[in-house]
């Protein structure tokens, strides 16, 4: 939850929210959990598919790149290379972690970081081919060129977040040595 503090309490330049605004929660097709809606600068929760705490949480805080994204970075949802980019800074910062590539089963204490790319290209892959009509092999392509910029982003977390760490709580007390101002 506190990822999504993080962005809730962020004031930095063009990134504020409002959630009343900003949020809806929706009934939606069965194979997503949530969405960024860019007309509106609106995150969508689906009520109907995110039901715990923790779907809800990792809805908001993957979201949420998207649209600091699009507020700061003026990105462009119909360029596939700008579409990788903010799915492979939400996998890196919100999703893959060390743990979770344990449980699947694809990482060992000697490739961790070849686990963890793995991970952010894998996600970031199936988040694209859900989002536009494009083929596995276009999608790895978008993914490879802008991986290396992308996956060394870490706006406005400042680090990747590891599960069951302290790090977030570190990103967050962190934030104003980087501009990020807290209420």
């Amino acid at each position: 939850m506190i990822t999504v503090k993080f962005h809730l309490d962020n004031k930095s330049n063009k990134f504020e929210i409002d959630i009343r605004r900003h949020i809806s929660c929706e009934i939606c097709d069965y194979s997503v959990k949530g969405g960024y809606d860019a007309q509106l600068n609106q995150i969508i929760v689906c009520q109907n598919t995110a039901r715990s705490q923790s779907k809800v949480q990792g809805v908001l805080a993957h979201e949420m790149i998207h649209m600091f994204d699009y507020c700061r970075n003026k990105m462009d949802f119909k360029n596939i290379d700008h579409l990788a980019c903010t799915e492979i800074r939400a996998a890196n910062l919100v999703h893959c972690s060390f743990m979770s590539a344990m449980i699947q089963g694809t990482a060992s204490p000697f490739n961790i970081k070849k686990a963890h790319q793995d991970c952010v290209k894998n996600m970031a892959k199936a988040s694209i081919m859900g989002v536009r009509k494009v083929t596995e092999q276009e999608a790895k392509i978008a993914i490879e060129k802008v991986f290396p910029m992308c996956y060394n982003d870490l706006e406005p977390i400042g680090r990747r977040i590891r599960r069951n760490s302290l790090d977030i709580s570190r990103a967050y007390m962190e934030a104003p040595l980087y501009g990020y101002i807290h209420d």
